[in-house]
Parts: structure tokens; C-alpha cells; sequence
């Protein structure tokens, strides 16, 4: 049977209040040398375990936050800052005599923006380079081309008006500047908007293309 026994190195005295109750209660001792913890104790965080449950988290600063986060939503965050400029498809412009985009999703846009990059044909044509919406009409957005030229442009359209403008060089590969065979082109009445799922490229005198490749991106 173990024994209990009181010791003090000081002439102070200990008391011991017992709850005023007629009930009876036990309290186990650990079996171990240690010191008893009171309001005033701190605890080390190694000997933490368990969950803390929402109400005993208050003021948590973000000195207390290292490392990766979980996945968590961030539908309450606060301080973000909406927007960006994110890719929508990369798709190449080296058959047939129309070119459609892989599937859009343009809910989330306000503007997308089209990149040509050194689109060719396999025939001769001073025929209008034309983009065609899911559902909609064609839309002239350059000028035609040959063999010897290729189409390197960038075009900004509003989703909200269908409103565009492009800036291209229809020129060699060697050429640094737009010339004579390029230019800017403002359009409207695009036909594109935030319900478009797919663009269509061709031109008027539907050569088949031969090279090269159209980037779109989306911005919010």
C-alpha cells in the first residue's frame, strides 16, 4: 500500500480544501516525481496532444502559422486580390483548312486574349484570316496570306462587347517589325462572350495550314 507524505522545506502551510459536498470523489496520483500544475503553469508543446476544439482557438496570429497550409477553402480570406492572366489552350495550326480550339470555359473572364504564332498555309491567298465563335458568324481578325508569309499576331477581345483589337505582322520569319504586309485591326461584333466553349480559325479561300500554333488566355 503507498503511502502519502507531506513534506515542506519552508514554515509555510499547505492547505488542502475539500469540496463541499457530501459526495464522494477519488483522485489518482501518476506514479512519477513531477511538480502539480496550476493556473499560472505552462505546459510544453510537446506534451500537447490531441484536437483543440474552435472555442479554445482566440487571436490566432500569424507568427503561429509556419510551413504549407492544408487545403483549405478560401471563400473567407480576406486581402486577395482577384485576377491574373491564366493559359485556356495551346493548340497547333498544321491541318486541315479550319482549326478549332480545344473546349472553353470563359464564365470566369473578362477578356481573352489571342496569340498567333507563326501560323502558315500551304496556298497562296490574299483571303481575310477569320475567327469563328461556337454558335456565331465568322469574324475577320487579319489580313490573308501566302506560302512565303505567316501570321504572328496578338488580339485582345472585351467578352462582355465582343469589341477586339489585334496587332499582327504577316510577314517571313526574319522580319522584327510590322510592314507593309501587317497592321492592326480593330473589331467588333465578335461574337465572343463568356458563353463561348470554342474558337475556329480559318480563312476565306480555306488553304489548308501548315505550321505553327494559336495560344488563347483568359483574363479576369
Amino acid at each position: 500500500m503507498a503511502i502519502l507524505k507531506l513534506t515542506s522545506s519552508g514554515g509555510g502551510v499547505q492547505s488542502i480544501d475539500t469540496p463541499s459536498t457530501s459526495s464522494n470523489f477519488t483522485s489518482t496520483l501518476p506514479g512519477t516525481t513531477g511538480t502539480l500544475l496550476n493556473s499560472a503553469s505552462s505546459l510544453a508543446a510537446a506534451n500537447l496532444t490531441g484536437t483543440v476544439v474552435d472555442a479554445r482557438i482566440s487571436a490566432l496570429t500569424a507568427s503561429k502559422l509556419t510551413g504549407a497550409l492544408p487545403a483549405i477553402s478560401g471563400a473567407n480570406l480576406t486581402g486577395i486580390v482577384s485576377g491574373g492572366l491564366t493559359q485556356l489552350a495551346d493548340f497547333a495550326t498544321t491541318s486541315g483548312t479550319t482549326v478549332t480550339s480545344p473546349t472553353l470555359n470563359l464564365s470566369t473572364y473578362k477578356f481573352i486574349i489571342l496569340v498567333c504564332n507563326g501560323v502558315g498555309l500551304d496556298g497562296d491567298t490574299g483571303a481575310e484570316f477569320r475567327m469563328t465563335p461556337n454558335g456565331g458568324s465568322a469574324g475577320k481578325i487579319a489580313p490573308g496570306w501566302g506560302t512565303s508569309k505567316k501570321n504572328y499576331q496578338m488580339s485582345i477581345i472585351d467578352l462582355s462587347n465582343g469589341i477586339g483589337l489585334g496587332i499582327g505582322n504577316i510577314a517571313s520569319d526574319t522580319a522584327a517589325i510590322v510592314g507593309a504586309a501587317g497592321g492592326t485591326a480593330l473589331f467588333r461584333n465578335s461574337g465572343l462572350t463568356t458563353s463561348t466553349t470554342s474558337l475556329a480559325f480559318s480563312t476565306a479561300s480555306s488553304p489548308t495550314f501548315d505550321t505553327g500554333s494559336i495560344k488563347l488566355y483568359g483574363l479576369k
